[in-house]
C-alpha cells in the first residue's frame, strides 16, 4: 500500500485518519495542533513536524482543513505541501473551498508533475467516525479511479462528479441545501409550538409528512430538540463560510441565490447572538429566543 500523508485532524478530519489506520493504510499525520496528533502516534502511525515533511514522505497526502485561506497556506505557504510533493505524487483536498483555489493549486502542483483531486465530504461528524460519509469527487476520471479503494475507507457513497473543482461545487449546492432547509424548519417548528403544538407531537407528524427531510431526521431530532448545540462539531461559522462561498459563486456565474441570501443573514443574527461556535442547527436560537419558546423534546 502506499503510504498516505494526513493533514488537518479536527472533528472531521481525526476520524477519518483513523479509519484509514483500521483499513490497514500506512500513516503519516501532521496538524498544527500538536496533541491532535497523539491519539493517531498512538494507534501506531508516524508523525510530521510540516505539510513538507508530509509530502516529502508520502506519495498520497489528503487534506481536510476549515478553508480556503488554510488549504492555501497548507499546500502553498512556507513549508507546504508544494515544497516537498514529488512527481507522480497526488494531493487529495477533502476540504470545504472554493473551487477557484482548488483549480489554481492543482495548476501548480500538475507543473511539479503530481496530481490533484478535490473530494469534499458530507454527512457530519458522525459518518466520518462511522466510515459512511459521501465524497464529491473532482478530477481526471484515471486518478479518481486509482485512488477510490483510498476514499473507501472513509466513505460508503462515493462520486466521480467531473473536472476539478467539481467536487466543491456540489458540495457547496449541498450545504446550500442543508443551510435552507434548516433555516426553513428553525422558522417551521418555532411557528408551530409558539401556535400550541407540543414539539414531539409536531416532529412526529412532520416526519410522517410531505415535509419530512434528512435534516430533520438528523439534525433536529438529535440536536434541535434534545438541545444539544455543542462546540466542535460543524459551527454556524463554518456553515456561514459555506453561504458565502454559494453566493459569491452565483455572483461570478450571475445567478441570484435569494434563499442562500436570506439563510447567511440567519447564520449571521446567530452568530451575533452568541452561537458563532456553536453546532450550526443552533441558527434556530435567535427565533426561540423573540418567540419565547424552545423546540425539545419532553422524551
Amino acid at each position: 500500500m502506499e503510504k498516505i500523508g494526513f493533514i488537518g485532524l479536527g472533528a472531521m478530519g481525526g476520524p477519518m485518519a483513523k479509519n484509514l489506520v483500521k483499513k490497514g493504510f500506512p500513516l503519516t499525520v501532521f496538524d498544527i495542533v500538536a496533541e491532535r496528533m497523539e491519539p493517531l502516534k498512538a494507534a501506531g502511525t508516524d508523525t510530521a513536524a510540516s505539510c513538507r515533511e508530509v509530502a516529502e514522505k508520502c506519495p498520497v497526502v489528503i487534506t481536510i482543513l476549515p478553508a480556503s485561506v488554510h488549504v492555501r497556506e497548507a499546500v502553498l505557504g512556507k513549508g507546504g505541501v508544494a515544497e516537498g510533493i514529488r512527481r507522480g505524487s497526488v494531493l487529495i483536498d477533502m476540504s470545504t473551498i472554493d473551487p477557484i483555489t482548488t483549480r489554481e493549486i492543482a495548476r501548480i502542483l500538475g507543473g511539479k508533475g503530481a496530481e490533484m483531486l478535490d473530494a469534499p465530504v458530507a454527512r457530519g461528524v458522525p459518518a466520518a467516525v462511522a466510515g459512511t460519509l459521501v465524497i464529491y469527487a473532482g478530477g481526471k476520471k484515471e486518478v479518481f479511479d486509482r485512488y477510490r479503494p483510498i476514499l473507501a475507507a472513509m466513505g460508503t457513497d462515493i462520486y466521480h462528479v467531473g473536472d476539478i473543482g467539481s467536487g466543491e461545487v456540489v458540495k457547496i449546492v449541498n450545504n446550500l441545501m442543508v443551510a435552507v432547509t434548516t433555516c426553513a424548519l428553525a422558522e417551521a417548528m418555532v411557528l408551530g409550538v409558539k401556535a400550541g403544538v407540543k414539539p414531539d407531537t409536531l416532529f412526529e407528524a412532520l416526519s410522517s409528512g410531505s415535509g419530512n427531510s434528512f435534516v430533520l431526521q438528523n439534525h433536529y431530532k438529535n440536536n434541535v430538540m434534545k438541545g444539544k448545540f455543542e462546540e466542535g462539531v460543524f459551527p454556524v461559522d463554518y456553515m456561514l463560510k459555506d453561504l458565502d462561498l454559494a453566493l459569491s459563486t452565483g455572483t461570478k456565474l450571475r445567478i441570484p441565490l435569494h434563499f442562500a441570501a436570506l439563510a447567511a443573514q440567519q447564520y449571521i443574527s446567530a452568530g451575533a447572538g452568541g452561537e458563532s461556535k456553536k453546532y450550526h442547527p443552533a441558527v434556530i436560537r435567535p427565533l426561540e429566543k423573540l418567540a419565547g419558546v424552545e423546540v425539545r423534546s419532553e422524551k
